[in-house]
């Protein structure tokens, strides 16, 4: 449960930072692309963190969790910076 949670929450953050940047240009887009990816880890961390001394289990019990939390947002986060981070 909590994972579908994180996961809405993460395309949420990345849509909404992508459209603040609209009016910004190309280079914002990817900016702000690569600040998601960054912050979108630190959550994912927090996340193995909590699992670890609250939940009592391993970290690599929560391995599976956290990179089905982390990846699926940040692959799309990845492409935006890739196709955008030379221009101009």
């Amino acid at each position: 449960m909590w994972v579908a949670v994180f996961l809405v929450a993460g395309f949420v953050l990345l849509f909404l930072l992508l459209m603040s940047t609209q009016r910004a240009g190309r280079r914002a887009a990817a900016r702000v692309s690569l600040l998601f990816i960054v912050i979108w880890l630190l959550v994912t961390a927090g996340y193995v963190w909590y699992g670890v001394t609250q939940s009592g289990d391993s970290i690599l019990g929560q391995l599976p969790a956290a990179l089905l939390i982390f990846l699926p947002p940040a692959v799309p986060a990845a492409v935006v910076w890739t196709k955008n981070r030379r221009a101009v």
